[in-house]
């Protein structure tokens, strides 16, 4: 059987008995050229194996169902058309069509583990170990400023310091409970 490219088309053409061209052949010589590129070409953007030969399928399918191929100047651009439509319709159906997990699939959401409560509450007793260890200025300035929420200014003020020892005993207070509950 004789092969020649048809002149404006890069589809193999095969002769038929009477000088004919069928499509059939022409498109399995298409799919035999083109399937593989084709589906390299969707795994590269971050598709399954069995997705990508899905969509190749798919869109040659299309291309089959258009009906006479002539006129085709490049048909593997024109595949690339109907594969970029075909994620495009996907895209769209999943977007409107949730998708439904059967109820026995789902996992039953679970209360926050009890370790997690007693390390939490671990952390809290630390916490209030470090403020305690705190010498009675540094405690008695750090509590109104984090706890009263008090700004420096009226720190300052109400202890008749400045406002810069108010700032000094914060960051001392926030660097000896660091410390502290890094040691435990």
């Amino acid at each position: 059987m004789a092969r020649d490219i048809v002149l404006g088309s890069s589809l193999p053409r095969a002769a038929a008995s009477d000088g004919a061209i069928s499509d059939e052949s022409r498109l399995a010589a298409l799919y035999r050229d083109s399937a593989r590129n084709l589906s390299r070409y969707l795994r590269k953007r971050n598709r399954g194996r069995e997705e990508c030969d899905d969509i190749v399928h798919d869109a040659f399918a299309r291309l089959a169902s258009k009906g006479s191929l002539d006129g085709l100047q490049n048909p593997e651009a024109y595949l690339k058309r109907i594969i970029r439509n075909l994620l495009i319709d996907r895209s769209r159906r999943a977007a409107t069509h949730p998708v439904t997990v059967p109820l026995e699939e789902i996992e039953p959401v679970v209360r926050p583990d009890q370790g997690d409560a007693i390390e939490l509450e671990q952390l809290r007793m630390q916490y209030r170990a470090a403020v305690d260890a705190l010498s009675p200025r540094l405690r008695e300035v750090f509590l109104m400023h984090r706890v009263d929420e008090r700004s420096v200014k009226e720190i300052a003020a109400q202890l008749g310091i400045s406002t810069r020892t108010v700032e000094w005993h914060v960051a001392q207070a926030i660097v000896r409970i660091g410390e502290a509950l890094d040691r435990k």
